[in-house]
């Protein structure tokens, strides 16, 4: 997120931090961002509160009794919400540490900006707070996608071990072992530390409890996970038909877990992907 401070009727940048990369001059972006919230002022008769330019989202927050603009410009893939909860927070800690120096300065902020350079330590204070706790949803979320995999790969082990004759048993357990040993001689499985922690075998199935949530790659884990799940399911179809499939799934409680935790699973973006691979389209 990148943030301004600025006098909302000359235009005159009192801060700027920025922690996304750009190559946008400071100064003219400030000029810019002034400009066009007279523009909306006259055009509109009122402030803009959010708009999306030049690949990121960009929220406006007007405070007319002390002359000030502030703005903050995020990704596109942000939140308005969010980007404009915190750039209110913001918007008061300034306000908060600087009403004297806009009563001594008889309501205006000419001269000197630097005395609001300390403020800049403050705003990396939150960002670094926000990003914290972003870390911390992050490592929740995978948390549960972990879980949720672990219990389908369970589900599909006893699907193996209480349906399964021994024939197909053992060629489908040969069949997936042949899938991991292709697995871990990859590229993403030699260079990623989260992949080495996923093992198999077929005394003691998957485990996948040992992955470091930190310092793993979720996205490359979920990746992998998802092509197993896949290769597993396929295995299944290729020995004992999709409609064996469907009857076996459906006796495991497979098919009622998933619409059961339907919401985790949309809000954890698992659904489609479940959906598809039990009802076997």
């Amino acid at each position: 997120m990148n943030i301004w401070v600025l006098d909302s009727e000359s235009g005159t940048k009192l801060l700027y931090k920025s922690f996304l990369k750009t190559s946008a001059d400071e100064d003219i972006v400030s000029g810019f961002l002034t400009a066009f919230h007279h523009f909306s002022m006259i055009e509109f008769q009122e402030s803009l509160d959010s708009i999306e330019m030049g690949g990121l989202r960009w929220v406006y927050i007007l405070e007319e009794n002390y002359k000030l603009l502030f703005v903050a410009a995020d990704t596109r893939h942000t939140k308005t919400e969010f980007i404009l909860a915190r750039l209110n927070v913001i918007k008061n800690a300034f306000i908060k540490q600087f009403d004297s120096v806009w009563k001594k300065k008889g309501h205006n902020w000419d001269g000197d900006i630097n005395i609001f350079l300390p403020f800049l330590n403050e705003i990396e204070d939150y960002h670094d707070q926000w990003e914290e706790v972003e870390d911390l949803a992050q490592t929740a979320d995978f948390f549960d996608i972990l879980g949720i995999f672990q219990k389908i790969l369970i589900m599909l082990r006893n699907v193996v071990d209480n349906k399964m004759y021994s024939k197909s048993k053992t060629s489908i357990l040969n069949k997936i072992e042949e899938m991991y040993n292709t697995f871990i001689t990859q590229k993403d499985f030699k260079n990623t530390p989260g992949l080495k922690n996923i093992t198999f075998s077929k005394e003691s199935w998957f485990n996948l409890i040992d992955i470091n949530l930190i310092k793993s790659d979720k996205d490359l884990v979920i990746k992998n996970l998802k092509s197993f799940i896949s290769g597993i399911v396929n295995i299944f179809k290729e020995i004992k038909g999709k409609n064996v499939c469907f009857k076996y799934f459906s006796e495991e409680n497979i098919y009622a877990y998933i619409f059961n935790n339907m919401k985790l699973l949309k809000d954890l973006k698992l659904d489609l992907f479940l959906l598809e691979m039990f009802l076997l389209l």
